[in-house]
Protein backbone atom coordinates (compact mmCIF):
# COMPACT_ATOMS: atom_id res chain seq x y z
CA UNK A 1 0.00 0.00 0.00
CA UNK A 2 2.88 2.27 0.87
CA UNK A 3 4.45 1.84 -2.53
CA UNK A 4 1.00 2.70 -4.56
CA UNK A 5 0.73 6.05 -2.13
CA UNK A 6 4.31 6.53 -3.17
CA UNK A 7 3.63 5.94 -7.13
CA UNK A 8 0.90 7.88 -7.05
CA UNK A 9 2.32 10.77 -5.41
CA UNK A 10 5.45 10.65 -7.66
CA UNK A 11 2.96 10.16 -10.47
CA UNK A 12 1.40 13.58 -8.94
CA UNK A 13 4.77 15.53 -8.70
CA UNK A 14 6.54 14.77 -12.31
CA UNK A 15 2.61 15.78 -13.43
CA UNK A 16 3.18 19.09 -12.40
CA UNK A 17 6.85 20.05 -13.23
CA UNK A 18 5.86 18.47 -16.45
CA UNK A 19 3.03 21.31 -17.23
CA UNK A 20 3.64 24.14 -19.43
CA UNK A 21 3.91 27.64 -18.02
CA UNK A 22 1.30 29.88 -18.38
CA UNK A 23 1.74 32.25 -21.57
CA UNK A 24 3.35 35.94 -20.78
CA UNK A 25 0.93 38.69 -22.57
CA UNK A 26 2.55 40.17 -25.34
CA UNK A 27 5.01 42.99 -24.77
CA UNK A 28 3.44 46.35 -25.52
CA UNK A 29 4.96 48.56 -28.37
CA UNK A 30 7.14 51.21 -28.07
CA UNK A 31 5.39 54.75 -27.39
CA UNK A 32 5.82 56.66 -30.20
CA UNK A 33 8.83 59.21 -29.35
CA UNK A 34 7.46 62.38 -27.74
CA UNK A 35 8.47 65.63 -29.04
CA UNK A 36 7.99 68.82 -27.64
CA UNK A 37 9.31 72.44 -29.15
CA UNK A 38 9.99 75.05 -26.37
CA UNK A 39 10.76 78.75 -25.86
CA UNK A 40 12.77 80.10 -23.07
CA UNK A 41 11.93 83.12 -23.98
CA UNK A 42 7.66 82.25 -23.21
CA UNK A 43 8.19 79.84 -21.18
CA UNK A 44 4.63 78.02 -20.09
CA UNK A 45 5.76 75.95 -17.57
CA UNK A 46 3.26 72.45 -18.43
CA UNK A 47 2.75 69.06 -16.80
CA UNK A 48 4.11 66.30 -19.80
CA UNK A 49 3.41 62.81 -19.40
CA UNK A 50 5.78 60.17 -20.90
CA UNK A 51 6.11 56.42 -20.13
CA UNK A 52 9.09 55.13 -19.28
CA UNK A 53 11.20 53.41 -22.32
CA UNK A 54 9.97 56.36 -24.59
CA UNK A 55 12.36 58.51 -26.17
CA UNK A 56 12.05 62.22 -25.75
CA UNK A 57 13.33 65.16 -27.82
CA UNK A 58 13.41 68.53 -26.51
CA UNK A 59 14.16 71.63 -28.92
CA UNK A 60 14.61 74.90 -26.91
CA UNK A 61 14.85 78.15 -28.58
CA UNK A 62 16.13 81.18 -26.82
CA UNK A 63 17.39 84.36 -27.70
CA UNK A 64 19.80 84.63 -25.34
CA UNK A 65 22.34 81.33 -24.64
CA UNK A 66 20.92 79.46 -21.95
CA UNK A 67 21.96 76.09 -20.42
CA UNK A 68 18.85 73.32 -20.78
CA UNK A 69 19.02 70.66 -18.44
CA UNK A 70 16.89 67.62 -17.28
CA UNK A 71 17.12 67.38 -13.86
CA UNK A 72 17.38 63.82 -13.02
CA UNK A 73 18.34 62.81 -16.74
CA UNK A 74 20.93 64.61 -16.64
CA UNK A 75 21.25 65.91 -20.09
CA UNK A 76 22.18 69.38 -20.74
CA UNK A 77 22.23 71.76 -24.09
CA UNK A 78 23.30 74.88 -24.64
CA UNK A 79 20.74 77.55 -26.46
CA UNK A 80 21.65 80.28 -28.15
CA UNK A 81 20.34 83.20 -30.61
CA UNK A 82 19.78 80.92 -33.67
CA UNK A 83 20.83 77.82 -32.37
CA UNK A 84 18.60 75.79 -30.54
CA UNK A 85 19.18 73.45 -27.43
CA UNK A 86 18.29 69.90 -28.60
CA UNK A 87 18.18 66.97 -26.29
CA UNK A 88 17.19 63.76 -27.07
CA UNK A 89 17.18 60.88 -24.24
CA UNK A 90 15.21 58.08 -23.39
CA UNK A 91 14.09 58.16 -20.01
CA UNK A 92 14.54 54.67 -18.25
CA UNK A 93 12.87 55.22 -14.86
CA UNK A 94 9.90 56.49 -13.50
CA UNK A 95 9.32 59.81 -11.68
CA UNK A 96 8.83 63.76 -12.16
CA UNK A 97 12.18 65.27 -14.35
CA UNK A 98 12.12 69.36 -13.92
CA UNK A 99 13.18 70.49 -17.68
CA UNK A 100 15.18 73.76 -17.15
CA UNK A 101 16.61 76.87 -18.68
CA UNK A 102 19.18 77.84 -16.23
CA UNK A 103 19.27 79.34 -13.97
CA UNK A 104 15.39 79.43 -13.18
CA UNK A 105 13.41 79.34 -15.22
CA UNK A 106 11.12 75.78 -15.96
CA UNK A 107 10.00 75.20 -19.09
CA UNK A 108 8.29 71.91 -18.51
CA UNK A 109 7.66 69.38 -15.79
CA UNK A 110 8.08 65.87 -17.62
CA UNK A 111 5.57 63.09 -15.55
CA UNK A 112 7.03 59.65 -16.33
CA UNK A 113 4.89 56.29 -15.32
Amino acid sequence: MRIAHALLLALFVLAGCASTPPASPPASPPAEPLVLRLSADEPSPQRVEAVRGQSVELTVTSEEPVDVHVHGVDVLAKAERGKPAVLAFTVDRTGTFDVEAHPDTLLVRLVVR
